[in-house]
């Protein structure tokens, strides 16, 4: 699970309030559809809310082997640490689902945050915790098998995502198995067997196209923090 920082692999958290509201008040409304590029790698100035739908950053886009570096479910901003730094990156904003977004001038984020502290605090404490996910992810594909890495991204979806947790409890985001080994730094194939051999077990199971996984997957996975508790 989380080896390093405090927040966990994969999935940024979302927006503050007090930052919500901005993007609410000055964000003008935008439909995009699935696999539409929101913005390309090196690209600057550009700054989005996520609505509704999914989006996901990519890496290594324009490649052979494309790669996930975070899922960004909607309650997110994107685009905002390279407004913010004023440098570009390399990383592609890709919508996997159809999806709504605001899109706001990235100079009204810097103008509110000059002029209210709040603001400030709130968007530099998530910019710091977008980069904790982001190296958490990375971490966890440098020294995880895939399995465990698979393991790891479905608890850090169901506590993202706030699921109760129960004996077997319903993976909150519905990924198809490319996606998934996109995000583990696997393939298609690598993440059926996993699958198909979680069901095997009685480790998993479908029901009406849902994934369900059972508590027993994520006794074991290690987390940092549960020995400072």
């Amino acid at each position: 699970m989380r080896q390093v920082f405090n927040q966990y692999p994969c999935i940024p958290p979302e927006e503050q309030e007090v930052v919500r509201k901005l993007y609410y008040k000055y964000g003008r409304l935008q439909r995009v559809k699935k696999n539409k590029i929101l913005k390309c790698g090196g690209e600057c100035n550009k700054l989005f809310y996520l609505k509704k739908g999914l989006c996901m950053y990519m890496v290594n886009y324009d490649q052979d082997k494309p790669r996930a570096l975070a899922i960004i479910p909607p309650g997110r901003a994107m685009g905002d640490l390279t407004c913010l730094s004023g440098e570009i990156v390399n990383v592609t904003t890709v919508v996997k689902r159809d999806s709504e977004v605001l899109i706001i001038p990235p100079d009204i984020l810097t103008k509110c945050m000059k002029q209210d502290f709040d603001v400030s605090q709130a968007i530099i404490k998530t910019t710091i915790a977008k980069q904790e996910c982001f190296l958490e992810g990375m971490i966890a594909n440098f020294t995880l098998d895939y399995e465990d890495r698979l393991r790891t991204l479905f608890k850090s979806l169901i506590i993202s995502f706030q699921c109760p947790i129960e004996d077997f409890t319903k993976v909150p985001l519905a990924l198809n198995n490319t996606e998934l080994g996109d995000i583990i730094n696997s393939t298609r194939v690598t993440v059926s067997r996993i699958l198909t051999k979680w069901q095997r077990e009685g480790l998993a199971r479908k029901e009406e196209k849902q994934l369900y996984l059972s508590q027993k997957l994520f006794n074991d996975l290690y987390d940092w923090q549960d020995y400072f508790k």
